[in-house]
């Protein structure tokens, strides 16, 4: 699955008509990361000739039973990252308004989120995380510092910004978005407190998820959450997005394999969406996007494989960018998922995230 098929002209031409002309708001809570992105030396034959680990596989070869191990680090950048900077970003890009409400600098915003600010509302609260990213051709690894984050409640997001700025944010807002569950230990209170807030005016609202890495998270507590987003999904329609990962995991909590064994993946995706009894369920991989909606037929779609691509962290919330911006625009579900792989794949190709020209152009490589 390395190339996919062209979309038609007629379809490129509606899908880049719906999202030059979209308009849509969105509110993202409640984290804030600045990632420390390295890059890890294999080999070292003088100052400026050395060998990169490209693989995941080779580095965990490298320490596995090695009993120590003395590393060194090359810096590749400093950037902002987390769920509500990236995908907040990524969907700004795209013409959505975006609000932020998270720990982007707590006396002044944090330099990584200066360009960030520029294209979304900033609400800061607290000093951002930290996460130490380490990049290979293959995947990441991050390792996170997590007091900032842990830190958020609540009743710092409303004494920060006063109840009467939150409930306007809410009021205003198409769809809300609410991450990293597995990153974020108050993410059940938030999502409860934001569903009481929200007024029953009529508005159609939807949430939006990405949990991170779940399996992390007790079973206990991960049924929880999933309870409580099930419960609130009839009056506010829950979106969750995962990874090939996450998905396979998820998966297999409903007795289904991540593969076309038996039936297409795009089948299994809505069984296990009605399983968990949420509106919409999203997977990501580097060569396929799979999506499975109420009252639309699931869909799969190719993407475009990156072999080397120069940036990865980030690559999974442009995704999620890309589609936000679809939903709001009113694209159907297949097009939808073809405009976030054209986000992600130019994300891949040119360590940026992509504006309406570059999507439009990606959506026909």
């Amino acid at each position: 699955m390395k190339g996919r098929l062209r979309m038609t002209q007629a379809t490129l031409k509606k899908t880049t008509d719906a999202l030059t002309n979209s308009s849509g708001k969105i509110a993202m809570f409640a984290d804030g990361f600045v990632d420390e992105v390295w890059e890890i030396i294999s080999e070292r034959a003088s100052v400026k000739d050395y060998t990169l680990y490209t693989q995941m596989g080779q580095f965990a070869n490298r320490i596995a039973g090695s009993g120590g191990v003395g590393l060194e680090l090359v810096k590749k950048r400093r950037a902002f990252g987390g769920f509500a900077a990236n995908i907040g970003y990524a969907a700004g890009r795209l013409g959505v308004d975006a609000t932020l409400v998270g720990v982007f600098g707590k006396d002044r915003l944090d330099s990584a989120f200066e360009e960030v600010a520029k294209v979304c509302k900033v609400y800061s609260i607290d000093d951002p995380g930290v996460t130490h990213v380490f990049e290979f051709d293959d995947g990441k690894i991050l390792m996170t510092h997590m007091q900032a984050v842990q830190s958020v409640r609540w009743k710092n997001i409303v004494d920060e910004l006063s109840i009467e700025t939150v409930a306007r944010l809410l009021t205003q807002s198409d769809i809300i978005g609410v991450g990293y569950m597995s990153l974020l230990p108050a993410f059940d209170e938030i999502v409860e407190q934001i569903c009481a807030s929200l007024p029953q005016d009529g508005k159609a609202r939807r949430f939006f998820f990405d949990f991170a890495d779940f399996r992390k998270k007790d079973a206990a507590s991960l049924r929880r959450t999933m309870g409580l987003l099930r419960s609130h999904n009839a009056n506010y329609p829950m979106m969750l997005s995962v990874n090939e990962h996450e998905a396979a995991a998820l998966f297999r909590m409903h007795k289904q394999t991540l593969d076309n064994t038996g039936r297409p993946i795009a089948e299994k995706a809505e069984y296990v969406r009605q399983e968990i009894g949420f509106d919409e369920l999203i997977i990501h991989a580097p060569t396929y996007a799979v999506a499975a909606a109420a009252g639309e037929m699931p869909a799969f779609t190719q993407s475009v494989f990156c072999e080397k691509p120069l940036r990865t962290a980030g690559a999974g919330d442009t995704f999620n960018g890309g589609y936000i911006a679809a939903h709001l625009a009113g694209l159907d579900i297949t097009e939808r998922l073809q405009a976030a792989n054209a986000a992600v794949g130019y994300f891949l190709r040119n360590a940026a995230f992509p504006d309406k020209e570059n999507l439009t152009a990606q959506l026909n490589v």
